[in-house]
């Protein structure tokens, strides 16, 4: 048999072999728990996959805390799910700081008494070459991506001991699972939430704190905007853009946000929103090389190149994009609470 032959066949024992395993997952998947009148805090609630799952939890019943940056986001958000019969509350903190996010949760416990779930869903995004990248972007996608989710574990772990079960919910990225070019500081976080969750998933189960590490791909929460970038920026910021608009490409983040409420709810422990997501994953996982080779073409043959030299970061949406301002979306803006 020809090399290809050998390839050809190893992919499709494995293909059946993943779905008979699918197929053995959801015949043996638990029935979700309700987590009507329990606790939850979303970081990262204010806007986009945030502000979708804290619609979801509301409306089933669920008291949320929002937590963000920004107090203008924040009291939108809550005004929009107050109107609409939820508790909810929100609490302006930088979840970096690991003193603001112990101000947060005793906020949280002097209100109620307990804490129930956790959400780990604050994010920065970043795309640029690595010849581009600053040290400081890698930085700021650890202390985002890793050392925030690390401290609120941390500060809210003996409530969610005393929850059973309690939970906490990782939303980490596609990008913490397979490397994807231009995306460097971007994944380094996420590869490091990743590791840090799966870990937790094994050690908290003891004490019956169920971990969950979301890894989805691009979804449409109208964010593009807000995505930083160097080199060559309109370029840089058309291609992002481009992947984050279409079905083809991305996911509608509401249901992005059932997905991953369900996943949680069912205790389990990893959810893969998007066939898209679903599909790299798997062909990273039985075709490694194959997937780094298609990761070598599509960065020569698509993606910008580097400039030469250090290159400022800017946003999305403070560039003049031509033809690549049709991708962006004012509607999804409005809807995900963007501005």
């Amino acid at each position: 048999m020809t090399r290809t032959g050998r390839l050809v066949s190893s992919l499709a024992l494995a293909a059946a072999a993943a779905t008979a395993l699918a197929c053995l997952a959801r015949a043996g998947r638990p029935r979700a728990v309700s987590w009507r009148g329990r606790v939850a805090v979303i970081t990262g609630g204010a806007r986009g996959l945030g502000l979708a799952l804290a619609r979801e939890l509301c409306a089933d019943g669920v008291v949320v805390w929002l937590v963000s940056r920004s107090q203008d986001q924040l009291t939108r958000a809550v005004d929009e799910l107050r109107a609409d019969g939820a508790e909810a509350h929100a609490h302006a903190c930088d979840v970096t700081q690991p003193d603001a996010v112990a101000l947060m949760v005793d906020a949280i416990i002097q209100r109620h008494g307990r804490l129930d779930v956790v959400i780990n869903n604050a994010g920065v995004m970043t795309a640029m070459p690595f010849d581009n990248a600053a040290v400081s972007d890698f930085e700021e996608s650890l202390a985002t991506h890793f050392w925030a989710p690390l401290h609120v574990i941390r500060a809210a772990l003996p409530w969610l001991r005393r929850a059973h079960p309690g939970h906490i919910v990782n939303i980490s990225s596609i990008g913490g699972r397979v490397g994807v070019p231009h995306l460097a500081p971007y994944c380094a976080g996420k590869f490091a939430l990743t590791g840090l969750s799966e870990v937790l998933r094994a050690e908290l189960a003891g004490d019956h704190v169920w971990v969950t590490t979301v890894t989805p791909g691009l979804m449409r929460t109208g964010s593009v905007g807000q995505v930083k970038v160097r080199g060559r920026h309109e370029a840089e910021a058309t291609w992002f853009a481009a992947m984050a608009a279409t079905p083809v490409t991305s996911m509608s983040a509401a249901a992005a946000a059932r997905a991953i409420v369900d996943a949680a709810k069912r205790g389990r422990a990893a959810a893969t929103p998007g066939w898209q997501a679903r599909t790299l994953h798997g062909l990273n996982a039985v075709a490694p090389e194959l997937t780094a080779a298609s990761m070598e073409l599509v960065t020569a043959a698509v993606l910008p190149a580097a400039v030469p030299g250090p290159s400022d970061a800017r946003t999305v949406k403070s560039l003049h994009l031509g033809w690549g301002e049709t991708l962006l979306s004012p509607s999804l803006e409005v809807a995900y609470n963007q501005r």
